[in-house]
Formats: structure tokens, sequence, C-alpha cells
């Protein structure tokens, strides 16, 4: 039975986390980001969607004069991230919201890239979060998410990750989610997968949709 994840405990841990997000977890998993950076397809004027954008970590590394929307579940992670849009001289356009990624309020085959860095593993049903990325993003549209993604059943280090999953969901995600499986059922084509992050402990995993 996989760790469950309550969705209030998590809009309260990531608020009480925000103010120091980026000096804790920016060092942690900074790295990850970046390089997923790597595989960002560089057009100018795309729509992308970003869930679980936080304080704003990644937005200085968006190619110039992207249309980006970036949604989070806590309201304090988007106010930093609002803050520090102000500052970024790129020509792109940022738009914020409050928002349940279970739950997107955009129409279908909207978005050119939608990016969900360190995500899929803190929600309460991560299918569902899939399906909706697979909605609302074009067809031959980019996904690229970063997330720890659970070993290989069978394995020793997958069967330590499924008894550590109750341990850190009291951090902020759990550990016994295969996150390339989910996305593969929510019909997302998975075209590369990267490790990436301090002993390569998270995948950059990239994708498209039909």
């Amino acid at each position: 039975m996989k760790c469950q994840v309550n969705p209030r405990y998590m809009e309260r841990l990531y608020s009480f986390y925000s103010p120091f997000y980026k000096y804790v977890f920016g060092m942690l998993l900074g790295p990850g980001r970046r390089k997923a950076f790597n595989y960002v397809s560089r057009q100018p004027n795309q729509k992308v969607l970003e869930i679980g954008v936080g304080p704003g970590s990644t937005l200085e590394f968006y190619p110039p004069k992207t249309k980006l929307v970036g949604i989070d579940i806590s309201s304090a992670m988007i106010q930093i991230a609002r803050k520090k849009a102000v500052n970024i001289n790129s020509g792109s356009r940022f738009d914020f919201h409050v928002m349940d990624a279970s739950r997107l309020d955009f129409p279908d085959n909207h978005f050119d890239i939608v990016m969900a860095a360190y995500v899929i593993t803190t929600v309460q049903d991560p299918h569902k979060v899939c399906r909706e990325i697979h909605r609302v993003l074009k067809p031959g549209g980019q996904v690229i998410a970063i997330n720890h993604t659970r070993s290989q059943n069978g394995s020793l280090w997958g069967r330590i990750e499924d008894v550590m999953a109750p341990v850190f969901v009291r951090v902020g995600f759990t550990t016994d989610l295969d996150v390339i499986r989910v996305m593969k059922d929510a019909g997302l084509k998975i075209q590369k997968t990267v490790p990436c992050n301090l002993l390569n402990t998270g995948r950059i995993i990239t994708g498209t949709k039909h």
C-alpha cells in the first residue's frame, strides 16, 4: 500500500517552508532544476505552465519572452514568486495563481510546455495530476518533471524506499511512488530520464503528448 499524502498538511508545510525554502531546498534541489533547463525548448513566446512554482526558484532560467503561468497550492509561496518576478527583465510574462494541480483551471491543449519540479510525489492523487498535465499540454508539447522516482520492483533500494516513505512524507514528499510509471499511465510518452542532484537521487524525466 502506497504512503498517503495529505494535501492540507502539504499546504501548511510548504507555507511554513516558504521563508527559507531557497536556502535549504534550493541547495539540495537546485542542481536538478538548473540541469533540467538544458532540455527546455528555447523557442520565444511559448506558453509554459509550471506546477508547484514555489518561491519562483526557476523563473530566471526560462528563455526570453516566455509566457509563464506558475501555480502552487501555497499562497505564501505564490506571494514570494510574484515579488521575485518583478525583478526579472527577460521580456517574459509571468502570471501566478494559487491552484490545486489535480484540478487545473485551464483549457485542453493549451500549453507548449508543462514543468513539474518536485511536485508529483507531494500530491494526494499523482495519477490525476499527471492526467491533468496530459490534458492541458498541446499535442507534441513538452513535459519536464524533476523528481525522485521509486527504484525498480524487487530491488533492495526500492524496499528501503517503501519503508522510509512514511518518514519522508512528514518532510514533504513520498519515496515509494514510481513517477515514470504514473506519467506513462496518464498517456505521456517518456523520452528521456537523466539522473540529477546529490548521489543521483533525483531524475529529470522528459516526455511529450501524442
